[in-house]
């Protein structure tokens, strides 16, 4: 038979401080972490903070232009937006001296900042190009060389990234609370 070994008793003690230890600091972060609620209100839009409620596609106006070679791209975009529910004022080409060279440029009067604001989510990427006075009540969107599609199906993951809501719908003003989910 062989003789017993002698086992170390050093090695399984670090170990379980070591053990005990990580098991303190987890439990230490999970206890005095802050779980949002105390911020929650703060991020509900208040009727004077407008910043991040943005307008409802319906009450946007509007115009596409292509400032491109390629045939009908004004027209499949304003189509898709107006299906997504924006009012689209018409399309056509860009002047021909207009070259935008990025995904698009989003034209809009001192008024319109935040219809021009929706629709960069719907365009990302696109330049924001202020303009002095407003484009006949409308914001326009001038399609570049590197734009291939409206960006629907991720508007609203961006917009709840950004802690920006749309404008309630009438129905949505009439509720107890005055906001939805606040």
């Amino acid at each position: 038979m062989s003789s017993p070994t002698k086992r170390r008793p050093l090695p399984a003690l670090i170990l379980l401080i070591a053990l005990t230890l990580l098991t303190s600091l987890v439990w230490w972060r999970v206890l005095h972490r802050d779980d949002g609620k105390a911020a929650a209100g703060s991020n509900c839009p208040t009727p004077g903070s407008s910043a991040s409620v943005l307008p409802r596609p319906a009450s946007v106006a509007v115009s596409v232009l292509n400032s491109t070679t390629r045939t009908g791209l004004a027209r499949t975009t304003a189509t898709t937006l107006t299906k997504v529910g924006f009012k689209v004022a018409g399309y056509g080409n860009d002047n021909p001296k207009v070259h935008v060279a990025g995904i698009a440029e989003i034209r809009f009067g001192p008024n319109q900042k935040k219809d021009a604001a929706l629709l960069a989510y719907y365009f990302p990427g696109a330049k924001l190009v202020p303009l002095t006075a407003d484009p006949l009540d409308k914001v326009v969107v001038s399609l570049g060389k590197k734009f291939t599609r409206v960006a629907t199906l991720t508007v609203r993951g961006r917009m709840q990234a950004a802690h920006v809501s749309l404008a309630p719908t009438s129905s949505a003003t009439a509720s107890p609370s005055g906001s939805a989910g606040c």
